[in-house]
């Protein structure tokens, strides 16, 4: 399960974790979304920079788009999901601080994206 592949994952993983946090605080802090709105906001802008990330540079897919965006997608709804009722869960119970807590759902929302990804998407 961890070879070069779950490596280049992590590493586009890294440039679009970067990409989305600052996302959700331009989203929550500047325009004042709820952090809902920003949290879904940026995994949408999120979801099609990796996907074509993930298919050119990490699985190195040649495999038709549309049949693979459509796993990806269902790969996303899933991953997306889980990680927004953890998220969700967190914020309410005033478990930690809001900004730490978009990080704490990103990490479940990347872990389960990579296995849905590598093992049934890009399979």
């Amino acid at each position: 399960m961890i070879d070069a592949t779950f490596f280049r994952f992590v590493g586009v993983g890294v440039i679009n974790t970067i990409i989305g946090y600052l996302t959700i605080m331009f989203f929550f802090h500047i325009v004042g979304f709820s952090y809902s709105v920003s949290y879904f906001l940026s995994y949408v802008i999120g979801t099609i920079i990796s996907f074509f990330l993930n298919r050119k540079f990490v699985f190195f897919s040649d495999k038709k788009k549309l049949q693979e965006f459509i796993k990806f997608l269902i790969a996303f709804g899933v991953s997306y999901g889980v990680s927004y009722l953890g998220l969700r869960f967190i914020v309410e119970h005033n478990l930690i601080a809001t900004d730490i807590a978009f990080f704490a759902g990103m990490v479940i929302y990347s872990t389960l994206f990579y296995l849905l990804n590598r093992y049934i998407t890009f399979a």
